[in-house]
Order: structure tokens, then sequence, then C-alpha cells
């Protein structure tokens, strides 16, 4: 009898083993965290199945053996201590077996810290940001967008739908294998989710908030997400895909991306010496609107009625030029009418608008060159912009000619005074390299996510707090120690620099010999 009993409950278990590598199951994945996560779903799904088999099991055995017809008469009580002491107890004991092993997978989950790489995600409709804030204690500043390239015509049911219809992007998430990535997650608008089964991440980006979330990926491959809150019209068109690579390919795609960069801010600042014809800003034009613009206001340029408004013969795109750019450049608070000031190069952006003052019938003659951009912008960004160029051309001159001999030349030299002259233009530039990409060019920060310097108190107080915090980091956020990643001149000047920009005029001058003393009394 008990062998058929054990062969009954195995037929019952069996199938769910083989029913967990399905594709109905949750996913294994191929993180720790999400192996994690697997094994601790089919332990409580044993559990629970094994609940079930005995409770229906006892309750189908006492209703056949116990029937009336059988002759048993049903006792007549109304309590019983035994009973209820019992079944208080056994599910007590069984919620404890459960809460142990979730436990440890949830603070695995939330334990963050000592990443190799630290990616910031920015959910906005409908579209993903990703920012490479360090790696290596290395502070980056490689960022780009994340569109969906999905074809129109598929999604217009007008071809054969692919096997990664609506999860396929112009630009992947790259990550190394085997280090521990760290995400800073939040919106510039409303509220998304970011979502990798395969990584066991799904976590909500929030306007002004910022979450956290790890992974450290065992094998290389494509893996792919989405957004998984309901988050306006184009929900379904916020695909995610990560790719992840060895770490040596890694390495590969991460110098090509930082020389992309410094090509990229080249162009841009060479763009705004030259004038385009009409037929290349509309070529042009076309492609970005198809690329940008399109889902919204539709390739015909009519828009949705009631939701997107048309361009074709808008007062926008036909009415004044300057108001045109700057919608374009600002978006319009309050719609889903984004900012592309940092999504699109002048060009595109000149480009785009000229497509869409002339295309349809608007006719308006108007071209529109990467100058008047530029000109568009804050004085500052554009400022901030050539100043990173010229930064960046001075570091490779400098490198080009003294490769070797400059890096001891300069250990072995004693450190100087410098004046407030030397301290803001060397920081300046160290600023927009190393900083800007968190605290903003203009040091105005981000909103909920990074703090302003401008008119801060930290850099308006005390010069011990401000070095301090420079040196050390932050524990439980994005500021992370600066001491051992650049030069007491860097950091000299940095923090002089922003001491004294943006109207904070405290009058402080901090020298390379603060810093070393700093560093020393740490020590």
């Amino acid at each position: 009898m008990i062998v058929t009993r054990v062969a009954f409950l195995s037929t019952l278990l069996i199938p769910q083993l083989s029913f967990a590598n399905s594709a109905f199951n949750m996913r294994g994945g191929v993180t720790d965290i999400s192996e994690d996560v697997y094994q601790l779903h089919m332990t409580i799904f044993l559990i629970c199945c094994a609940i079930a088999v005995v409770v229906f099991g006892i309750m189908f055995w006492s209703i056949f053996h116990h029937r009336k017809s059988k002759g048993f008469k049903p006792a007549q009580f109304h309590e019983s201590t035994k009973i209820e002491v019992l079944w208080t107890a056994i599910p007590f004991v069984i919620l404890i077996a459960m809460a142990v092993p979730a436990t440890k997978t949830l603070i695995a989950m939330e334990d963050n810290s000592k990443a190799d790489i630290t990616i910031k995600v920015t959910g906005s409709q409908w579209k993903w940001h990703y920012q490479y804030l360090s790696y290596n204690n290395e502070i980056l500043d490689i960022d780009f967008y994340s569109v969906t390239s999905t074809p129109q015509a598929q999604i217009n049911n007008q071809e054969e739908k692919t096997s990664t219809y609506l999860l396929e992007v112009d630009n992947p998430l790259v990550v190394p294998i085997n280090k521990k990535v760290r995400f800073v997650i939040t919106s510039d608008d409303v509220i998304h989710s970011w979502w990798v089964p395969d990584f066991a991440i799904k976590q909500d980006a929030v306007p002004g908030f910022i979450n956290e979330a790890w992974a450290r990926v065992n094998e290389v491959g494509i893996y792919r997400g989405q957004c998984a809150e309901l988050c306006g019209k184009n929900h379904g068109f916020m695909p995610i895909v990560v790719d992840a690579m060895a770490e040596n390919d890694f390495d590969n795609w991460l110098a090509q991306a930082k020389i992309a960069k410094q090509k990229e801010a080249q162009e841009a600042l060479a763009s705004q010496s030259t004038s385009f014809s009409k037929t290349d800003l509309m070529t042009q034009g076309e492609q970005v609107y198809v690329g940008h613009c399109s889902v919204c206001h539709q390739p015909t340029g009519t828009g949705l009625p009631g939701v997107f408004p048309a361009l074709k013969g808008s007062a926008i795109a036909t009415g004044d030029l300057n108001a045109h750019i700057n919608i374009v450049l600002n978006g319009k608070s309050g719609t889903a009418m984004q900012s592309f000031s940092k999504q699109l190069s002048l060009k595109e952006l000149a480009a785009v608008i000229t497509y869409e003052r002339n295309a349809w019938d608007n006719n308006t003659g108007d071209l529109v060159q990467p100058i008047q951009i530029s000109n568009a912008m804050n004085p500052q960004e554009s400022d901030a912009a050539q100043a990173a160029i010229k930064n960046v051309e001075a570091k490779e001159a400098i490198d080009e000619a003294v490769p070797v001999a400059a890096d001891k030349t300069m250990q072995e030299l004693p450190l100087s005074k410098l004046t407030k002259e030397q301290l803001m233009t060397s920081g300046e530039q160290d600023y927009l390299t190393f900083c800007a990409a968190c605290h903003q060019p203009t040091g105005l920060g981000i909103p909920g996510a990074f703090p302003a310097l401008k008119g801060s108190p930290l850099v308006k107080g005390a010069v011990s707090e401000h070095l301090n915090i420079v040196l050390k980091g932050k524990a439980g956020t994005a500021m992370q120690p600066f001491a051992e990643q650049l030069s007491a001149e860097q950091l000299a000047a940095i923090i002089t620099y922003e001491r004294n920009a943006w109207g904070n005029d405290t009058g402080d001058l901090v020298q390379p010999n603060d810093i070393e003393q700093a560093i020393k009394g740490e020590r």
C-alpha cells in the first residue's frame, strides 16, 4: 500500500520537474541571482504541490472511508485544541522554511556594492537612454539611446514578422560577462519598468527617483526584455536588448565607443561651420524623421487626431522658425513631445526641422543649419562642448608627444601653487570630462537623480566637506571616490572650479598641496 502511494505521488511530481524546463515555466536565466530565483521558485512550487497532495489526499480518503453508506456517523464537536495547535504550528514551520532561502535571495538581490561597472538607465517615452558612468574605477562619458528597430512595415502587417518582432533595437546595451554590473535606473517622464527576465531584473524607473539593480552575466549572448509598466500609447514599442560579451571583446567595444564619442564631438563642432544643401538636409531629415518622429506624427505628417498633432500644414511647421526649433530642442511639458537636444546631433536636428518645414507641401523654403541649432541651445552647454573637444585634443597631443616620460616627470616635480586662472581653466576642462555627465555642464544636475552644484550648500559651505566627498565619495549614491582616479592637480582644479563657477563665487582656491595633505590625513 505504501509503495502504491509513493508511486502515485511520483506520477504527480515527476511531470512537474520536467515541466520546469518548458517554455511555460520561469526561465533559469544566465546570472547567479536568476538561478537562485529559479531554484527558489521551484522549491516553493514543489512545497505547494506536496501540501496539495497531502491535504487533498487526506480529504478524499476521509470522504471515501467515512461515508454515510458505510454506517459512519459524524462526530459532534465544536472545538479541538490539538487540531487547532497542529493546523497553526505546521503552516508556521512551513512558512519559516520558505522564508529562509527567500530572505537570502532578496538580500543578495539588493547588494549593489563592489560593482565593476555602473550604468545609468533612463526610461523615456518610448526609448531607453544608457549612460556608462564608470568601469574598473575609470570614469566614463559614453551614452546612447536605444530605440526599437522593428520595421514599420512589420508593425503595419505589411511584411512577415520575424522571431524578434518588437524585441530588437538599433543600439543594444553592451556589458561584459563575469563582471558585476550595477544599474542605476530612473525616468525622464512617466513610470517605466526595466525588465530582463534572463537577469531576474524587473526594476521600476520612476521620475525623480533612483532605483538600483545588478547582474553578473555568466554566458555570452543576446538577452531581450521590455518595459513592463504601462507607460503610454507606445508601451509595446520599448524593447530592451543586452549584448553580453567576453571581457576582451567588451574592452575593444569600449575603446571603439570612446573613439566614436570623440569623433561625434569633433563632427558636431565641424558641422557648425558648414552649410549643407537642401538636398542633403532633406535626405537626412527624412531618415531622422522616420526613425524618431513618424511613430507619433505618422510618415505622412498627419499625426493621430486627438492624440498626436499633425505636422502637415501645422502652425508650428509652417510658422515661426525659432518656435519650431525650440519645441524640437526642449520638448513640450505635459505632452509626449520630448526634448531631442541630447538625442540627436546638431546636423540631425537641423535636417529633421528642415524636412518638417518642407515636406508634405509645407514648402516654407526654410533651411536650418547646424550653427542655428547650436546658437539656440544653452550657450554654456555649447561652450562646454567645445571646451571638452579641445581638452580631448590637447590630451591626445600630449600623449603622443611624451607617452611615457611625462608621467614620471610629473611625479618627480614638486606640487606648485597655481593661480586662480590656471585652476579655473584646468578645472572646467576636467569637470566636463569627469563630472558633467551626472551634474551637467551648467552645474544644475538632474533633479531627483544627481544633485545640483550650482548654489548647493556643499559647494558653498566648508571647503573640507567638499574636498572630503570628492576624495571619498558618498556611500549609497552614484558619487564615487576620486582620490585614486585623478591627480592632485586635477582634484584641486575641479574643486576650485565648482566653488567659483555658475555664480557660486566663494573665492576659495584649493591647491594640489591641500589635496595631498587631505589624502595623507586619511592614511
